[in-house]
């Protein structure tokens, strides 16, 4: 009676349980092939949004790493494998499963972004920069978990290397903020001016101009909030020093961006560089 019983049910389970499975892996395939953009600037927002998420992805797997990975090693324990790639940490001191989340989770992002160059190169521009626009975001996700199981002596080298080489990185991102902070800029003028034309009073130009203004006194008290708050966290004489000298040049360049000795200089732009 008893086998009559679970027979069927046992039946049903892994019938159910292909179904699901077989369901979900289609419904993974259909996600992975949407999101397809029709125009550059959506394109470009798409890697921003990237780029975004990945950072996202890393702070939030590097503050929640101690709460699951170490029951997820101690199960593997059972099988021979609590050892196994980022499990190493167990065994390590200070912020190892912080490090190695963040390192592997940039490094994930940063293989997607170099797949998508290798892409570009080869002729397939096209298709790397506005198709398949969800499967980006999935990539990050599959090769975090893949990285999982490889030696943290990589992605130590990874952090090493990318610490080196991203002051080349940021000098390309700044060139993306100060087109889009002269973008801004002359957008939000140009409606000034638009306005102040169509209108007697001007009412329309004070307020695009205020809202300029505005905009700016809130980037740099941004900026300055933000220089505070690092140069209270990072105590050492190194960190400090960058710090200070940072906000110091670039209070400097904006004072002399709003000068007529700056003839291409506008407060905005020097803000969005600022913040």
């Amino acid at each position: 009676m008893g086998g009559l019983i679970s027979a069927p049910l046992s039946g049903a389970g892994t019938c159910l349980g292909g179904c699901f499975g077989s369901c979900l892996a289609t419904g993974c395939c259909k996600l992975a092939g949407s999101g397809t953009v029709n125009s550059v600037r959506a394109s470009r927002f798409v890697l921003i949004w990237l780029q975004i998420f990945t950072a996202a992805l890393a702070f939030l797997l590097s503050e929640t790493a101690e709460r699951w990975l170490p029951w997820t090693c101690s199960k593997l324990d059972l099988v021979g494998l609590g050892d196994l790639g980022v499990c190493e940490c167990r065994t390590a001191e200070g912020q190892c499963w912080s490090d190695q989340l963040i390192y592997r989770t940039e490094a994930s992002g940063t293989v997607v972004f170099l797949g998508l160059l290798l892409m570009s190169l080869s002729g397939c521009a096209e298709g790397a920069a506005r198709a398949y626009s969800v499967a980006k975001f999935m990539a990050v996700a599959c090769i975090i978990f893949i990285t999982l199981f490889l030696p943290n002596q990589v992605w130590a080298g990874f952090g090493s290397a990318a610490t080196a080489l991203s002051a080349i990185f940021l000098v390309a991102q700044s060139i993306l903020l100060i087109d889009f902070g002269y973008t801004w800029n002359e957008t939000w003028y140009a409606n000034a001016l638009e306005a102040r034309r169509r209108e007697i009073g001007a009412k329309g130009y004070r307020l695009w101009v205020g809202a300029m203004l505005l905009s700016s006194a809130a980037l740099v008290l941004g900026a300055i909030i933000g220089s505070i708050y690092l140069f209270c966290m990072f105590k050492d004489a190194s960190s400090r020093a960058v710090n200070a000298s940072a906000m110091i040049l670039s209070i400097s360049l904006a004072v002399v961006s709003i000068t007529d000795w700056c003839e291409h200089g506008a407060l905005l732009t020097s803000a969005v560089i600022m913040a």
